[in-house]
């Protein structure tokens, strides 16, 4: 959906599905918005619609 450059890293904010998600990038990975991704979990966090942590 749209890509936050935050210096030491990126957040790429997309849709999966119906779910929106937040995940992380190296600062030097050229996306853009509407670039196609695949994305591996290593470490996900969960968060419930009151942003409270779940896991």
């Amino acid at each position: 959906d749209w890509v936050e450059h935050l210096g030491d890293q990126n957040h790429l904010h997309v849709t999966v599905g119906t779910r929106k998600l937040v995940t992380l990038t190296d600062p030097d990975t050229a996306l853009e918005k509407g670039d196609r991704v695949t994305i591996r979990y290593r470490s996900p966090l969960y968060f419930g619609s009151d942003g409270q942590r779940l896991m």
